[in-house]
């Protein structure tokens, strides 16, 4: 049997498809859409609330936010899972200044040949997946990230829960209905369901954060203006 929800009750996996189903009129067995299907559009869901939203902050998870710097060496990888970075500080000193390509190339168009130092800027549009330190360190340390990610786990266990917050649970089922809806089979293809689904689930986490817009952002961005 379904479990009654509160309407900010944290969901499980399973509550999540149990609704979805409810939504998409498939609670009997065999159903239309298998449980692996049901599973892979909840993922689906919270990654793209996660994107749209920028739902998740994360300034602890050491894979994530803890970067170990190396002396005379200014590139560093990120985790794939972040979007942005909002802050990069080591630890008792004062955050890094956020910079891009285009500025750092203004200021010394010989920056990138500096001698090693104490870093006083970031650049997160250097490299593809990678931030740059400037002036590139001279010493060993720890560099602490504040950013914005994707979840860092997919759900597969019917116990596991949406990594995003408990109040946007619920709304996840209109973008596994859409999926469905959209799904090329005769007998769940259904065109105006899947933009009204769509519709719904935009008006909750917003449209859709275009590769283009992202990389605009890590270009572009700046200390509180409110864009990352």
């Amino acid at each position: 049997p379904f479990r009654v929800l509160q309407m900010d009750s944290t969901m499980n996996l399973r509550d999540l498809i149990d609704l979805f189903r409810i939504d998409v009129d498939d609670t009997v067995e065999p159903f239309l859409f298998g449980e692996d299907e049901a599973i892979e559009y909840a993922n689906d869901a919270q990654n793209e609330a996660a994107r749209r939203s920028r739902l998740l902050l994360d300034s602890t998870t050491t894979a994530i936010a803890n970067i170990d710097v190396v002396a005379a060496t200014g590139l560093y990888e990120l985790d794939p899972r972040v979007l942005f970075i909002r802050k990069a500080r080591f630890a008792n000193k004062q955050p890094l200044r956020r910079m891009n390509m285009q500025d750092m190339e203004t200021r010394d168009p010989y920056w990138e040949d500096a001698n090693a130092s104490e870093p006083m800027y970031f650049i997160s549009d250097y490299e593809t997946g990678k931030i740059r330190l400037h002036p590139t360190p001279s010493e060993s340390g720890t560099l602490l990230l504040t950013v914005v990610r994707d979840p860092l786990a997919e759900m597969n266990d019917i116990d596991d829960v949406p990594e995003i917050p408990a109040r946007y649970h619920r709304s996840l089922r209109f973008w596994m209905a859409f999926r469905a809806y959209s799904k090329q089979d005769a007998e769940a293809n259904d065109p105006k369901k899947a933009i009204d689904s769509l519709s719904m689930f935009e008006q909750e986490f917003g449209k859709k954060s275009a590769a283009i817009d992202e990389t605009w952002i890590n270009r572009e961005q700046q200390e509180g203006d409110g864009t990352y």
